[in-house]
């Protein structure tokens, strides 16, 4: 049996050599965790493979993103190109420009080729204008506008046309700075307006509204089908026909065989003379009103700021010295729009 001193003398050993141990290990473990020798190249080396391996990639997508840029802003000044190939040809147009013609311009430096053509219409519509403007890179690459567009309103500083001009379609809308003289069959579908003087012969035709700075005068079957609004004065004669309304700041004067089918404001006198014309419509007008000659007729009634007077026939009612009220004239509504751009598409 051991003794029980030998014991504790026993563990007091082990727990000294313990003790000793410990104090070893915690000193070899600080000397590893504080010796940095050689741990800065580990890292560069770690580096360099995360480097190496991320670094291909990389370049490859900045090399993929600058050509990308590159492309789009070529397709984007390719696309501005061809809108405004669009746009010219829109001008041209608008300047009575044939639509047969071919474009050839160089924007944003693209060469770009205008091609219009007009779609299929009835004779009495405006016309739809088909634009494809195609725009090429140097490279050839190339990005193409189709458009219809609606509405073209035509700017001149005149229109003179004599007998020699045959027969003239225009199916838009027509702009005049001066005078309108038209001496052979001309066909107007829109709307026009002129600043000055306005003469129709040889049946000439406008479809739209008329707006007139001067005068306008209508011969030789001549035909307006819609509102005419006049600054100076409406002389209508041989056979000419106004189908709507008239607003006219001046005098009107009817004669001939001719025939009015709407209500007519005047701020003048209004006289029907001559072979056989007829009013289908109201008459107000704020000086006098003289329905001459037995053939004269008017299917409506009459208000007249001054007097009525004439041998010929007036259906509805009378009514002369202003007794009625004044009456107004409108003024012209038509304003100078852009045409209506009914399809823009990229093909």
């Amino acid at each position: 049996m051991i003794d029980v001193k030998e014991d504790y003398v026993i563990l007091i050993v082990y727990a000294l050599l313990g003790v000793m141990v410990g104090g070893m290990m915690k000193v070899v473990m600080k000397r590893i965790i504080s010796d940095e020798n050689g741990k800065i190249l580990v890292i560069a080396l770690i580096l360099l493979l995360v480097g190496g391996l991320i670094l291909a990639p990389l370049l490859g997508l900045m090399s993929t993103g600058l050509v990308s840029g590159q492309v789009y802003e070529k397709k984007t000044d390719e696309l501005y190109a061809a809108d405004a190939g669009v746009e010219n040809g829109i001008w041209h147009l608008q300047q009575w420009g044939s639509v047969n013609d071919t474009l050839e311009l160089t924007l944003n430096d693209k060469a770009v080729t205008v091609e219009m053509e007009e779609l299929p219409h009835d004779c009495d519509e405006l016309a739809t204008y088909e634009i494809i403007s195609t725009a090429v890179s140097q490279d050839g690459s190339s990005t193409t506008v189709l458009a219809h567009v609606y509405g073209i309103t035509v700017y001149m500083d005149e229109l003179l046309l004599d007998h020699n001009a045959g027969s003239v379609y225009i199916p838009n809308h027509v702009y005049i700075e001066g005078d309108v003289s038209l001496a052979s069959a001309v066909h107007i579908v829109g709307n026009v307006k002129a600043g000055g003087d306005v003469t129709l012969n040889q049946g000439s035709l406008i479809g739209g509204v008329v707006c007139v700075g001067g005068d306008l005068f209508m011969n030789n079957n001549a035909t307006i089908e819609a509102e005419v609004y006049v600054a100076g004065n409406l002389t209508l004669n041989n056979l000419a026909v106004l189908k709507s309304d008239s607003h006219v700041q001046g005098n009107v004067r009817l004669g001939g065989t001719v025939n009015v089918t709407g209500d007519s404001h005047t701020l003048g006198n209004l006289v029907l003379d001559g072979q056989q014309p007829l009013h289908t419509g109201n008459i107000c007008a704020n000086g006098d009103v003289s329905v001459n000659g037995k053939n004269a007729k008017v299917i409506g009634d009459v208000n007249a700021g001054g007097t009525i007077t004439g041998s010929g026939n007036i259906t509805g009612t009378q009514c002369p010295g202003g007794a009625c009220g004044v009456c107004e004239v409108d003024p012209c509504p038509l304003s100078l729009g852009w045409p209506e751009i009914k399809m823009w598409v990229i093909v």
